[in-house]
């Protein structure tokens, strides 16, 4: 069945819309996607790279390898009512637990968000199961790609970290018992924006390959890090990212953002050995800075103009918009 999936367009590119073929995995969700719906889709942020492997085609007939990639937004203010206690639990990146994922993405951040993220302010209670579904198959595809079970050892670190109340298995998490959600993901830094996971890897790729046979051998092993101060030029370097950061709107303001954040910082530094964590958001999101500044410590790297996604109801995917970014970090 044909369906749509989104993707990450090259920074001030003009509107795409893509489409394509998907070989999603069998679920229900992704099932109800493929029969109901078959949209053309836009999409977003500072990359130039492929989900999984599918060449996208643009208005203008000229094909582009696209990659989505999400800038972290938060979604409660820095002021909490109450706080909650909650579990914090890694993903096993299994396939129902990255859908699972997605769903509460769609659910909590794209359709509920206060920023209001729905392309022309449409009202969510009118957005069609179709259209969910179809904004779900796209998300699940995007984090299954960075974030789910794959043979061998990823170059790049992913995972996702979810909140939960605690009274139900972590393994058997359904989208409805997730509270709240973040990912980590390394990444290669530049003068100006956190690049993909596919152009990061690209680029380490390359500077690998270039190198003789007996170099080759010598960087096998090499960790992130010790190839992109080695091999890469000065102004790009390898750091840890926070992003994709929401919670349920039934748990806002309960400190549950903070808590997903001081999780994902403790993980960057103790488990992925980096001293400094990053993250992107847009400069009109007072709420997400007000969190990350004043309460959580985050300082303002660079500020940059760049591209911002929206849902596009009409089609069932994302549409990029111009927006001014802010690329922030902590020191861990």
């Amino acid at each position: 069945a044909t369906i749509a999936i989104a993707i990450v367009a090259r920074p001030l590119l003009p509107y795409k819309a893509i489409s394509s073929n998907s070989n999603m995995k069998s679920s229900l969700i992704l099932a109800a996607s493929a029969l109901c719906s078959s949209y053309s889709t836009t999409a977003f942020v500072s990359s130039f790279s492929t989900i999984n492997g599918v060449a996208t085609h643009s208005r203008k007939d000229t094909n582009t390898k696209l990659n989505m990639f999400f800038a972290s937004e938060a979604t409660e203010d820095a002021t909490s009512k109450e706080s909650m206690d909650v579990k914090l639990t890694p993903l096993d990146g299994s396939e129902t637990s990255v859908i699972n994922a997605a769903k509460f993405m769609v659910d909590a951040f794209w359709l509920q968000s206060p920023q209001q993220l729905i392309d022309g302010g449409g009202d969510p209670s009118t957005i069609s199961d179709a259209t969910k579904a179809s904004l779900t198959n796209i998300q699940a595809d995007d984090l299954l790609s960075k974030y789910g079970e794959r043979m061998g050892r990823r170059k790049l670190d992913a995972l996702i970290v979810v909140a939960s109340d605690g009274s139900s298995d972590t393994k058997s998490l359904s989208a409805d018992d997730i509270l709240g959600l973040v990912t980590i993901e390394v990444r290669l830094l530049n003068s100006y924006d956190l690049l993909s996971a596919d152009e990061s890897e690209f680029r380490l790729t390359q500077a690998v390959a270039s190198l003789g046979p007996k170099q080759r051998r010598e960087y096998k092993d090499a960790s992130v890090l010790d190839i992109a101060r080695e091999l890469l030029p000065p102004e790009v370097t390898a750091v840890c990212s926070l992003s994709n950061l929401c919670t349920s709107p039934k748990a806002r303001r309960m400190g549950i953002a903070a808590k997903l954040c001081s999780e994902a910082e403790r993980l960057a530094k103790d488990e992925l050995n980096f001293d400094e964590i990053y993250l992107r958001v847009e400069s009109e999101n007072s709420a997400a800075k007000r969190l990350y500044e004043d309460k959580l410590g985050y300082k303002c790297k660079f500020e940059a103009n760049s591209v911002a996604l929206r849902v596009d109801a009409e089609r069932g995917g994302f549409v990029e918009i111009d927006s001014d970014i802010v690329v922030m970090s902590k020191k861990l």
